[in-house]
């Protein structure tokens, strides 16, 4: 089962945003500063090819929230044992996964902003992303049961129905992509 992910670009600032959800009942109730360091020992020479989830899928994610320790996830390293890093110890861990032949290649901070209100089965991320922007995101696991048109086309039908304005052929943005290719990079499923 693939599930879509919707991540599309914003284009005023985020008070605008927060104001339009507000208006519509919604409240933030979670916001946090996250910090992702991505390595892979992959050469990219087909990245071309690569969707974003693929790209995500050849990388380690390194996470950091507010001033928590740094989490390993994605562990296709099966070798290595390490769950948690201090941040302190982040060079440490780069010399480790460097013995496995692991480069680090993107390296994101993004302020995140969670809205809510009674009666959602999800939650309307706002994130401010450096070097991308503004975007919001929203999956479903309401929608998961249709085929992915149709769960796209209720995300954005949920979407407008907090006072956003999308249409459906807006593209989402694909960060990794962006970053790497220091260009916009848009598809239909910021998941697929």
């Amino acid at each position: 089962m693939l599930v879509v992910e919707l991540g599309l670009y914003l284009d005023r600032p985020y008070i605008y945003y927060e104001d339009i959800l507000k208006q519509n009942g919604l409240k933030c109730v979670f916001e946090c500063v996250t910090h992702d360091l991505y390595y892979t020992n992959n050469d990219f020479s087909n990245i071309d090819n690569m969707t974003e989830k693929e790209l995500k899928d050849v990388c380690i994610r390194v996470r950091k929230v507010n001033d928590g320790d740094y989490e390993i996830q994605n562990k296709i390293l099966k070798e290595y044992k390490r769950k948690k890093i201090k941040s302190s110890k982040i060079n440490k861990l780069e010399k480790e996964f460097k013995q496995y032949g692991y480069r680090k290649v993107f390296d994101t901070i993004k302020y995140d902003h969670q809205w809510y209100k009674e009666g959602m089965t999800t939650r309307v991320q706002l994130q401010e992303t450096k070097d991308i922007g503004l975007l919001v995101f929203l999956d479903n696991k309401a929608y998961y049961e249709f085929d992915l048109e149709n769960q796209r086309r209720k995300l954005i039908d949920e979407l407008n129905s907090y006072g956003f304005n999308f249409n459906y052929d807006t593209l989402g943005l694909d960060k990794l992509r962006t970053l790497y290719y220091r260009k916009e990079c848009f598809s239909n499923n910021q998941n697929g």
